[in-house]
């Protein structure tokens, strides 16, 4: 037998060692973690058959209602623009879909939903499909943190799961600009990324502001704090000010809609997506826009539900005022803007808030 016939054989015995001894380990180590289990088991007293629910639909419908609410106020939203956007350029807005054009957001749905829903022939058809449902459900998750006043559920630590859902947010755009295989959309996902980096360093230090003169990272609290009628606005304006330009940006509106740019890129990350895919997008984005505005006046013009839901409004109607009234940006001045303009006004902020509240 000659030395390579001996190494290779060799070789096959140390293969077939590891593979003996992998799989003793593997199943010595399932046992070790399914051990304590075992004990539970055996420890475990049955109950009574009477008394066992396997679902509580109550409770299920009562989770589903508000996510239903916000689809509702999506399409309205989506009326309320148009109408706004008519008076502002003086011409008719939708008004012949029932009364007043009522109807009109659910025969656009109706009407996208029914378009067949086309993949390219060379996309990658998994994330493909799956972009549009991972855009809504992180859109849809931030609104687990209505700042509701009696709940069963409250998040100590709202502000930090906002920064991540709002952060993690962008990874819909860049699964479905890179899954689309066009270089429209591939432009459209590597500028959310880029400008997800640099209006999100001002905006932490926004909620460093916000939370270091509440106190608690709870939206609850932070609202109920602003009930003596001491808006957070008063000392915070120009923090409130930074806090809209970065919300302008993050929902990718005008006039910050670089990811969109119609006249640059077609129509951006989903210039692919036709019918239901692209309904589902549009509905994410929305849903933002909405979220961000609950979250502004909940910051800034908190106390009860009522002074909430009104400054929502203000806030809802601010970003149509502005899509309207300003043009597009250049792309390179949103970047300029962020790391030369913002980030040095929030740090002198931060540094006057720790100052203020030091005193």
């Amino acid at each position: 037998m000659n030395h390579s016939a001996k190494a290779s054989l060799t070789m096959s015995n140390v293969e077939c060692l590891f593979k003996v001894f992998s799989k003793s380990g593997v199943i010595f180590g399932t046992y070790i973690l399914l051990s304590p289990y075992q004990v539970l088991a055996d420890s475990f007293t049955p109950l009574d058959p009477a008394k066992v629910v396997l679902v509580d639909w109550a409770a299920v419908i009562v989770s589903i209602i508000p996510f239903v609410g916000v689809l509702l106020a999506v399409g309205f939203y989506t009326l309320l623009e148009r109408k706004i956007l008519a008076i502002i350029m003086i011409r008719k807005g939708p008004s012949k879909v029932s009364y007043m054009g009522i109807l009109q957001p659910f025969s656009d749905a109706g009407k996208l939903l029914c378009k067949e829903f086309i993949v390219p022939t060379r996309a990658n058809v998994g994330p493909f499909i799956l972009a549009p449902a991972l855009m809504l459900a992180i859109s849809l998750l931030g609104w687990l943190l209505y700042p509701y006043k009696s709940a069963e559920v409250f998040y100590v630590f709202g502000v930090i799961l906002f920064m991540v859902i709002t952060s993690v947010s962008v990874y819909g755009v860049m699964m479905s600009g890179w899954a689309s295989n066009s270089k429209y959309s591939l432009l459209g996902a590597v500028r959310a990324m880029a400008q997800s980096i640099s209006y999100e360093i001002p905006m932490g230090f926004i909620f460093f502001c916000v939370v270091l003169c509440s106190g608690v990272f709870m939206f609850q609290e932070i609202s109920v704090f602003q009930q003596s009628l001491f808006f957070f606005f008063l000392p915070l304006c120009v923090v409130m000010l930074v806090w809209m330009l970065c919300m302008l940006a993050e929902t990718n509106r005008a006039p910050f809609d670089f990811v969109e740019g119609e006249s640059e890129l077609v129509s951006g990350y989903n210039v692919e997506y036709s019918g239901g895919g692209f309904a589902v997008m549009f509905i994410a984005e929305y849903s933002s826009i909405l979220l961000s505005s609950v979250m502004s006046a909940a910051m800034f013009f908190g106390g009860n539900e009522a002074l909430v839901g009104f400054f929502m409004m203000v806030f809802a109607i601010f970003f149509v005022v502005v899509r309207a009234s300003l043009p597009r940006l250049r792309y390179d001045k949103l970047m300029n803007l962020c790391w030369t303009v913002l980030l040095c006004v929030m740090l002198t902020a931060s540094v006057c808030v720790v100052v203020l509240v030091g005193v």
